[in-house]
Order: C-alpha cells, then structure tokens, then sequence
C-alpha cells in the first residue's frame, strides 16, 4: 500500500536522524563545556511559596547573584539550579507582587543545597495579595511573561474567573494581540495578531489538538470549558523546542495538577444562566479538587476537574446571502432576503484527571487526560425571498427604497441538527535529572470528532401569483431589511406553503493524532556565562477523516403544506418571517411514507454530496532540534535550529455531472507529497534594569495547506455546452514565514506593567480562492473555483499594555485596578486575479484594531470588574477576485461585560455576571455598511451563582 511505503521510508529517514542527532549530542556536550564546569557537580534546588507554605508560585525569578546562574519556578513553584560549585551564595527571588528575597545558601563539595523561599512576609495573611483576589491572578500571568526567554502573553484560571467567559476562545480575548470570531454570539476561533486561526497551533498540557472543523486546520475552543484550565499562555515568538506549526502564535492550554499547590483541596461552583433573548435559565455547575499521597517510593498527585454547563439561547437575524443588491425603476432591493430564528440548546461537559508521581527529587512521571464534548442542538427556521421585478411589469407600487411585487415566490425552511464536537488528549511522560543533565520524554495521543448523525431540513414553497398577495421589500434599515406584505394572513397562510424538499443528512469527521518526544537538556557554562544546550526528537502521526451521507427528495406529490406540521411557538421580533414547520413532525411523516419519497429521490445531488466531501488524508511530521540558551549578564539568548520533514498522502473523489451526455461518474484521486523545513529562531532578553525588559526575536514557521484548499477532489458539471468546476489544488505550497519582534517591558510595582512591541511578519505563498474559468489553461471552462499561492504578504503591528493597581491611593480606592491593552495591525497581501495580475486587500480575519478595557476593584470581601473588549472589522470573504465592492466584512464588535463576587465567609463566595450588556449585535456587510449580508441578535446574558472553596 502506498501508506506502508510512505511511512516505512519515514521511519528509516527519522532513524537516520535521530542516530546523528543522538551521537552528535554528546560530542558537542563535552566540547562546550570546559573541564572546570563539567566538575561543578552541586545541586541548588527549592520551592517558592507564601508565608504559610499553602499557595506556591510558578514564573518566579531564582538567581545565584555570585555566579548569574538562573532558573524560573514551574507551576509547583520548584526551581532546580545545576552545576554550582561548593561555596556561599546569595539565593535571590524576584517576584512581581512581592518584595525582593536574599537568602543565604551554602553549598558542599559533591553535593547541594535545598532552599524553601517564602515571599509575601510584608502582606497579612488575610490580605496576602500572593494569594487571593485580581491581584494574584494578574501577578501569575506577569512573571510568566518577565522571566520567559521569548515573547509570551497569558491568563490564569483564576484570572479567567473574574470574567463571564464561557469557554478557552472567550478567556483568549483578554491578552493583548488576539481578537476572536464568534458563532451565535460565542467566542469560537482565535486570532492571533491579525492572523487567519488555521495560522495558529493548539496544545493541551504539551499535546498538539487536531480540529474537528471537517476541512480545516483552525481548532474551535468553544468546545473546551473555561474552567479546565489552569493557565492559557499565547507564545508569539517561537524557540526551536517548539512545533512550528504556527504563524500567529501558539496557544497553549494546561490544566492543573496536585502539586499546585500544598495538599488537599478544592472548589466548586453552581451557578444558573438567563438569556434574555430565550428567556431560560441554565445550569451549570463546575468542580475541582486534588490531593498529594504518600506511596512509599515518593509522593502522587491526583487532580481532578469537572463541567457542566446546559445552555440555552438564540438567534434573530436576517440576511442577504449573497451580499449584493439590484435596481428596477429607480427602486433598490437585496437580491436576496432571509429572516432567520435559530432556537439552541448547547451542552458542554468537559473533566480533566491529571496524575503526577514524584518518585525523587530527580525523577517524576505523569499522565494527563482532557475531555470536552460539546453538544449543539440547533433548530433553524426561516424564510427565502428573492424578489423578481420582471423588468418592473410587476411592480404594483414602490418609492426609492421600497416596492411591492405581484406573482411572488417565498420559502419557508426548517432545519434540525444536534451536532456533537469532542476533543480528547492524554499524555504520559516524565523526566529525570543526572548531573547537569534533564532527561524529558512524553507519548501522547490526542483526538477530535464532529459526529452529525440526524440532519434534516425541509423546504417549503409558496406561490403568491394570483391571490392577490403582494409581497417585497424595504430598505428604510440598510442593515435590516425586511420583507413587507399588503396581505398579512395570505403571507401567513401555513396551507400555501408546499413541500418541495426534503433533506436527510449524517456525517462523521474524525482526526487522530499520535506524538512522541524525547528532550535532552544539559546545563553548561559558556566561559563564565551559564546557560545550557538542549536537543530532541519528535514524531506526530496524524491521521483525519470524513464521511457524508445525504439523501436529497423532492417534495413527493404528497401535497403536504406548513398547515400539517405548523410549529406556532416561533418568536421572531426582527420583521416579517413566513411560517415555519415542526422539522421532527416531518420528518415522521416522511419516514411513514419513505416509498413515495424514494420514487422522487435526487439521486444525482445524493450522488455528488456523498462522495465529494468524503476523504482520507495522513500526515506525517518527524522533528529534530538543537538549541542553546546563554545568561551573559544582563542579556539572555535563546537560539538554535528546528529541521521538520512533512510525508503527506490523501484520498478523495471526483465528481463529473454531464447533464448533455446523461452520464455521471466518480473517480478516487489520491496524492503524495514530502518537504523538509529548516526554521532557525533566536530570542534575545536584556535586563536593561530591574524593573525594565528589552526583547527582540526572530523565527521562521511554517503553516501547511488546509484540507479545503489542497484535497484531492472536486466537481465538474456540464450544462448546454457550459462546463463549471471546482477542485482543491493538490499543487499548493505551503505557507511560511519570518517573524520579527522588538518590545520593552516596565515593571513598575505592585501588579503594574507597562509594554509597548512592534512586530513583523512575512508570508511566503500565502493561499487565496479563486476562480480560474476561461484564463490560459481553462479556456473550456466558465467557471473553475480553486485555490491558488498568492505573493508574499506583510503583517505590521503595534502592541501597547497597562496595568496597575491604585494601591497608592486613600483608602477605599486603594482597592482600584485598572488594565488596558491596544493592538494595531496592518496587514496586507495580494489577492491573484485570474488574469495574472493581483489587487491589494486586507489579509482575511486581519481586525486593524483591538482593544480591552476593564476597570476592578478588590476591598471589604468585596471584588468586581467591568470590562469592555472592542473588534476592529475583518475580513471574512473575497466575493470577487476583481471587484473589492463584493469583499464580505465582519464588522466592529464593542462587547461590554461586568462581574462582582462577595466573600461570604473566607470560603464562600456569591457571584453576579453580565455578559454582552450593550446587546451587540453580528453585522457583516458587502463592500459598504450599507449592503446587508447577516444580521443577528443574540441578547444579554447573566448569571447568578455560589462558588465554595475548601
């Protein structure tokens, strides 16, 4: 089999590597290392916690003053600094929040020191600012970013708490440089500094995610509950231990594990949900608990979290789909009106069980497992008008911006899916410490699924010629237009409404990925510079698949009307929408007369939908990388090589209608392809003072086709000599780029920050749709849609943060914070025009401006945070390649949300949120605001709950 082959000469080519890697490790090793430094055998190692030894904290500094050697705290807040030869040291911890910690540490011939620092002794144990509250939250995220060696940007579990985010893509928002796409007004997709969120690459606890979008590479958080998170970290500049599957940034999601924190503990929260648009409440409960055993040989940690959130909500909106508009005496009309109701019911649960077992100081082992699934019940009713003037002979009377038609067709369609996303990781790893020497390795499995096995809509079609019904437009509301009536009950008459169409649907996409790795750090001096060298090897095996099944019928002569199935519980306050269907009644009523529906099966619109979306696709990636990282003073560098080899294979189908010929036909097509990165990157970090950071970065990634774009499949259809097509183009290259970074950092006390980055990114071949009908080497075709490798396109942006807590303020407005981020982003590219030449655009998903505001306050047990987050519009579509009037836009979202908590007890705390409390609206529109091309209303939600800690 041509799979067999492609990953037997895998395997042999990553074995060839691994041997060259894994013999020139050790060479280099003993090179770099002077004999002096090789013999420099001590051990300091310690942990980092508050006063009482309950709370300990991750991303704190822990520097050797005499030696400059330095380690930052992981999450546990344990810091492990090797190769310290015996003497008197100062042990400095730095920690922004806290003040500065000297301790004293002596060191012995051949062996070490431990060090338990506490920090916080000028703090209350009440008040410990290290401990509780916004303050906390925001210093976690802030020593990440201080002592990380490259740009990173990030918020902690509790920090996501302190607003009424839902789910992973609505916590993202918050961190400068990332705007988010939202679907029924939840957040959805992550972008990352103007880039498209295929751009960017996902991982849980060190596990990249695959997604579960069918053809695409963008993976959508909303499945993944907020509160399984313990951090949320957004890395903007890669080092070469790191997949460089990503242009905008990588995302990565951990959860929590026991050693977090001192021993038992845990919390939980219930709380109930309102829509105003729904007018329902919704549950949702949330817990968490861990603990650390005795097991004889060492110490295991269990984790645990668990959500439940059932919500319900909706939609009202009404759209012109095709975004243009049309003329006829002097009275203009959308090509296209559609009111819709969407009614939802969307469940997620999602639980995390994390086990860690310290066996030594020197040797540890984990297993870490994530699951979220992510129910989407959806009911869709709504109505079709595409108003025909008949050059005007129809029109029985109309003004500038309103008319109404004579002989008028309207649909009415109901639709009812319940659509099921589940992502699920685990991973087992571990490492051990000899020497100078950290041994990492993890093999990990990771899995995402769409399941959509009971699809139905139905289509029904009223004739208004002749009754005496008149029906059309207004566009007094560019942004809503309505359909208007002179005949309300004749438009509403539910027995006009024939069955014309009936719709079965099931399909299933699934995508695996299986991943090894193996770390090999060693610390080291350069002279007297301390730093260290690392090398690994890594494997991703991933595998991804679609299946579809649909039965399309016609209406059957049955003479089935509205009238027979009527749903009379539809709300729609927006304008005019036809009456609409109960979609299980018909769907019984069809399943009760299948015979006669089969004698009127579309067998060729089945036919091309079952096997044009079914595909087969494995893609190997098999990584080696060697770094080095040196503290020379001030000044850290970060820097190496990262060789990635692609191995690629995919199956998919071809599909010919001849509509003149009579004949349709089907042919496998299948691919191969392999390429080889390498991606060089350096970071550099310079203490310019205490409390000011410079950084400037350089990295080259790498983003490969989606599978939309370069499948192995399409369709052509020919009609009365006229042939139209549409294929991926299995030729595409993927796309890479050089990234640059320059930022300053200021660090000016308590919680406070103040950042100013410019940054740079170049694409290489970036990839754009387009229709190539009737150019050189497409003559024979009117249409034919695919896509193509565009020109190099420039991403420039500016990133500003500001944070501080008031606290120098008279009491009680001490208790103020105040946070602010702004990003400006130009970025453009050009989009190919099937001539040969190109027009300048903005990059799609690219939002020029961002922003996030929020105002909080934290005294008396009482905490509260008004926050307001604003979206620049976006590029969501190229209507046409030549004509920037049909480019389809997404426009600014302004979304305001509040919460305030109060501490009951120490342990007790009730809560109050409000989200969405302008009632922002989705609007995107056609080249100008004016052009309509969705509209939707969501509502304001909010939500009262408890939350115990214990």
């Amino acid at each position: 089999m041509k799979t067999t082959r492609i990953r037997s000469a895998s395997i042999l080519r990553a074995g060839v590597a691994a041997l060259a890697l894994l013999a020139a490790g050790p060479v280099v090793l003993l090179a770099a290392a002077p004999a002096e430094a090789q013999a420099q055998d001590g051990v300091v190692r310690g942990r980092v916690s508050d006063q009482q030894a309950g709370a300990f904290f991750g991303g704190a500094e822990v520097l050797l003053v005499e030696t400059g050697q330095r380690a930052v705290t992981g999450a546990d807040g344990r810091f492990v600094i090797n190769g310290v030869a015996p003497g008197t040291y100062t042990l400095r911890t730095t920690y922004v929040g806290a003040g500065v910690v000297d301790e004293t540490v002596e060191v012995a011939p051949g062996s070490g020191a431990v060090v338990n620092v506490r920090i916080g002794a000028d703090v209350t144990t009440v008040e410990n600012i290290l401990v509780v509250g916004t303050r906390a939250n925001l210093s976690t995220a802030l020593n990440r970013k201080r002592n990380a060696p490259n740009l990173v940007d990030g918020v902690s579990s509790d920090f996501i708490g302190q607003f009424p985010d839902q789910n992973v893509t609505e916590a993202a928002q918050r961190i400068p440089g990332v705007s988010i796409n939202r679907d029924q007004g939840e957040g959805r997709f992550i972008s990352i500094r103007g880039a498209n969120p295929n751009l960017n690459s996902i991982s849980i606890n060190g596990v990249g995610v695959p997604s579960a979008e069918g053809d695409q590479r963008q993976v959508a958080l909303d499945v993944i509950p907020a509160e399984l998170l313990s951090s949320l970290t957004i890395v903007k500049s890669l080092t070469p231990d790191m997949d460089a599957d990503t242009i905008g940034g990588a995302v990565q999601i951990e959860s929590a594990t026991a050693f977090d924190r001192a021993g038992f503990g845990g919390t939980f929260t219930a709380e109930g949900s309102y829509n105003t648009l729904r007018e329902e409440i919704s549950p949702r409960i949330g817990l968490s608990a861990s603990n650390i055993y005795d097991v004889g040989t060492g110490q295991l940690g269990i984790a645990g979290s668990f959500s439940w959130f059932d919500r319900e909500l909706g939609s009202d909106g009404i759209e012109n789909g095709s975004g243009e508009l049309d003329e006829d005496g002097g009275t203009i009309f959308p090509v296209e009106l559609e009111p819709r109701d969407y009614v939802l019911a969307r469940t997620r649960l999602g639980a995390a069980l994390n086990f860690d077992w310290r066996l030594s100081d020197t040797a540890s082992l984990y297993l870490r497992t994530l699951y979220s699934e992510f129910a989407d019940d959806e009911v869709q009713g709504g109505s079709i008008f595409e108003p025909n003037p008949d050059n005007g002979a129809n029109i029985v009377s109309g003004s500038e911006r309103e008319f109404l038609l004579a002989d008028q067709e309207v649909e009415s369609y109901v639709s009812d899916r319940e659509e099921t996303q589940t992502i699920y990781s685990v991973a087992f790893g571990g490492e051990n410490r000899f020497g100078s020497n950290l041994l990492e390795y993890q093999l990990a499995y990771a899995q995402a699924g769409e399941d959509n096995p009971d699809y139905v809509e139905f289509i029904f079609v009223a004739d208004h010629s002749g009754t005496g019904t008149l029906v059309g437009s207004n566009l007094d509301d560019p942004r809503r237009p309505l359909i208007i009536t002179n005949d309300l009950a004749g438009f509403n008459d539910a027995s006009r409404y024939e069955l014309d169409e009936a719709i079965f649907e099931s399909g299933v996409t699934e995508d695996r990925e299986w991943s090894a790795r193996v770390d090999l750090t060693h610390d080291t001096f350069f002279g007297d510079n301390p730093g260290f060298l690392k090398f690994g090897l890594k494997a991703r095996m991933r595998d991804r698949m679609s299946d579809l099944d649909i039965n399309v019928y016609g209406g059957a002569d049955m003479d089935a009307t509205i009238a027979d199935f009527l749903n009379s519980d539809i709300d729609y306050p927006l304008g005019l929408i036809a009456p609409q269907a109960d979609p299980q009644a018909v769907a019984a009523f069809v399943r009760a007369n299948q015979a006669a529906f089969n004698d009127d099966l579309d067998e060729e619109g089945s036919f091309i939908d079952s096997n044009v979306e079914d595909y087969e696709v494995e893609e190997d990636i098999w990584a080696g990388y060697g770094m080095a990282s040196a503290d020379i003073g001030a000044l850290t560098l970060t820097g190496g090589v990262r060789i990635e080899h692609t191995e690629y294979s995919a199956r998919g189908n071809e599909v010919t209608l001849d509509e003149d010929a009579g004949t349709l036909t089907l042919t496998a097509i299948s691919v191969e392809d392999s390429y080889t990165d390498v991606l060089p990157s350096l970071n550099a970090r310079y203490e310019l003072s205490p409390r000011t950071l410079l950084r400037a970065a350089y990295f080259r990634s790498v983003v490969r086709p989606i599978l939309e774009q370069n499948r192995p499949a399409g369709l052509i259809e020919i009609e009365d000599g006229e042939v139209e097509a549409e294929f991926g183009n299995v030729d595409l290259e993927r796309t890479r780029a050089d990234s640059i970074d320059l930022s300053i950092e200021y660090y000016p006390g308590d919680v406070g920050l103040l950042s100013a980055g410019l940054f740079f990114k170049r694409l290489q071949d970036p990839v754009y749709a387009i229709d190539l009908g009737g150019t050189t080497g497409y003559e024979g075709f009117e249409a034919y849609e695919t896509f193509v490798n565009g020109s190099d396109a420039d991403i420039f942006g500016i990133e500003l943060a500001w944070q501080q807590g008031l606290t120098f303020l008279p009491s009680p407005f001490d208790g103020l914070l105040l946070a602010a981020n702004y990003t400006w982003v130009d970025a453009e590219g050009g989009i190919p025009l099937p001539d040969g030449g190109e027009r300048t655009a903005p990059l799609p998903f690219q939002a020029e401006n961002t922003a996030n505001l929020s105002i909080g306050y934290q005294k008396y047990g009482f905490s509260a945070r008004l926050a307001a987050t604003y979206r620049d519009r976006i590029l969501d579509e190229v209507g046409d390649p030549e004509d920037p009037a049909f480019d389809v836009y997404i426009d600014d979202h302004l979304q305001i949300d509040l919460t305030a908590a109060y501490d009951v007890t120490r342990n007790v705390q009730i809560f109050f949120e409000g989200s969405n409390l302008g009632d922002e609206p989705l609007y995107s529109f056609s080249g100008s605001r004016n052009v309509n091309v969705q509209y939707e209303e969501y509502g304001p939600s909010y939500t009262v709950g408890l939350k115990a800690v214990f």
